[in-house]
């Protein structure tokens, strides 16, 4: 039985055809099990907006979708990708040095509702510029 003093989430993950949770009709197939089980353990989900661009999920309505399948969206990480959408690689790039429609990012940013996490390189001054494009975004 799993046992937890916080919150366990699940997030989407990028690769492998046949990775748990990859697209997101296999989150909600997941998600069907999740709800069915028993356990006192709190359990949420987190976005990762790169995770879902190299999976290919079409990212205009991808936040809308994962709240129907989860209930929401407890944590959203948000990065660019290196690679093009459906690829597979999970490969993080500053906000806007990658390959993302920086519009449908800030969308998506808006759109979640929830805590925000930046998980790009680590330069400090584009780690700067990527916490405020979040910001910008939350501002709109």
């Amino acid at each position: 039985m799993l046992e937890s003093d916080v919150p366990v989430y699940l997030e989407n993950t990028a690769g492998g055809d046949h990775a748990v949770a990859r697209r997101f009709d296999a989150l909600a197939r997941l998600y069907g099990v999740v709800e069915k089980s028993v356990t006192d353990v709190e359990v949420g989900f987190c976005l990762d907006t790169c995770h879902a661009h190299a999976a290919g999920e079409d990212l205009s309505d991808a936040v809308e979708r994962a709240i129907d399948i989860t209930g929401g969206i407890d944590l959203l990480h948000v990065n660019d990708s290196r690679d093009p959408a459906g690829t597979g690689a999970d490969r993080h790039a500053n906000i806007g040095r990658g390959t993302m429609d920086l519009e449908v990012l800030r969308h998506m940013i808006r759109s979640a509702d929830a805590p925000t996490v930046v998980e790009t390189p680590r330069e400090v001054d584009d780690l700067r510029a990527d916490v405020e494009f979040v910001r910008s975004a939350l501002a709109d």
